[in-house]
């Protein structure tokens, strides 16, 4: 694949306000499909963002954001067979707005593997978020108050609403990661059934994820609630870190204030309450959502857990990892896997030009995007294999 040209022209096509969309002359297409939450909240967490300066409420409570409850995902589909036996569920990266980026991505896999791709957003993420998150007139007022906290580095406009909602309340990262895995669970046991109208009943599900979304899948696959990922695949690219070996402060991702807020909660404040008699500690340690997030903490947490469960799920795995990722380090992912034989699992590469965690492939200009296209197909080259 033309990466370079086929991100451009897709960018152009993709529409929330457009159910179906493809490009000319190809018998693959991107549509779109409705979706409904039905994860129980949890009540831990507090009010949404608020600015101090104006007092002006941006969200409310988490559980009445209307946008999160009812959405559509995208689903490439690399021809117009009615149902298909096999599909991959491609999961983002923390703090995303647009699918943008993961078209060509979906296009490439759905190709190669004759299946579709589901791009299924995070709870609070993509289109699962108000509008109002990314209004430059009405979020400005609360970046410039928060810049004015002493010691603060990368707050920017991009990062403004995960980093004052982590702030606020650092436990949205677990409520609104256990809101993504319920769904997910939903949406496999809908497929497990026969209700997703595109896909035959029991049909064959494997992963594609990519930073935050390879927490939230590493998270699934330890779990395997009803034994619904026993027999599924998961390629794991720019991630499989232990939360504590994660490095967020980015512009595009969270501020370091959000980022200190979430290391001493979950690496402090968290443990503590979980030793006490409570209604969270009950919740988190009662069930198997909250036993695989504690695993996937830091290497104490449940160590003797998550390492019989990789040792067990060795043959489900293949990462790839990027050795200028400043996020998701390279040696923090081999040592999180280093219970399993993960040369044969984990790949580190190094691409020839100018990357990030948050933009492996950077969009050059038609003579320098020869290199980044070449990447990119080596990467999902590796991915679209391990399928088979």
């Amino acid at each position: 694949m033309e990466f370079t040209k086929t991100y451009g022209k897709l960018k152009g096509l993709f529409s929330f306000d457009k159910d179906i969309f493809s490009l000319e002359d190809e018998t693959g297409f991107f549509r779109l499909m409705p979706f409904t939450s039905s994860s129980s909240p949890i009540p831990f967490t507090r009010t949404g963002i608020y600015d101090g300066v104006n007092g002006h409420i941006f969200a409310a409570e988490d559980s009445i954001i209307a946008e999160n409850m009812q959405f559509t995902y995208p689903v490439y589909f690399p021809s117009s067979n009615k149902k298909f036996g096999k599909a991959i569920v491609l999961l983002h990266g923390l703090n995303e707005r647009s699918w943008q980026k993961y078209l060509p991505w979906a296009q490439f896999l759905g190709e190669r593997t004759g299946r579709p791709v589901i791009l299924f957003p995070l709870a609070f993420h993509m289109n699962r978020s108000p509008a109002s998150w990314a209004n430059p007139r009405k979020m400005m007022s609360l970046l410039n108050s928060r810049k004015m906290l002493d010691g603060l580095s990368m707050s920017t406009f991009a990062n403004i609403a995960l980093s004052q909602r982590l702030s606020d309340d650092p436990l949205r990262f677990f409520t609104s990661g256990k809101q993504s895995a319920d769904d997910l669970l939903n949406l496999l046991t809908d497929i497990k059934d026969g209700a997703v109208p595109y896909l035959e009943k029991g049909a064959q599900i494997d992963f594609f994820s990519y930073s935050i979304g390879s927490f939230l899948a590493q998270i699934l696959f330890l779990a395997n609630p009803n034994n619904l990922v026993s027999s599924s695949r998961l390629f794991i690219f720019c991630g499989g870190t232990l939360f504590d070996q994660m490095r967020g402060t980015s512009r595009l991702i969270m501020d370091s204030y959000a980022y200190a807020a979430l290391r001493k909660y979950y690496l402090k404040d968290f443990l503590v309450e979980l030793k006490t008699k409570s209604p969270f500690s009950s919740f988190v340690r009662g069930g198997i959502w909250g036993e695989a997030f504690m695993a996937m903490i830091s290497d104490e947490n449940n160590k003797f857990y998550r390492e019989f469960r990789f040792q067990q799920l060795k043959k489900q795995l293949r990462v790839v990892t990027l050795k200028n990722d400043a996020v998701m380090p390279s040696a923090a992912v081999k040592n999180s896997l280093a219970c399993v034989s993960n040369d044969s699992i984990v790949t580190e590469l190094n691409f020839p030009f100018n990357y990030t965690h948050e933009n492996p492939f950077p969009i050059y200009t038609e003579s320098a995007s020869t290199d980044v296209d070449k990447s990119f197909n080596e990467v999902f080259s590796i991915a679209s294999d391990f399928y088979r």
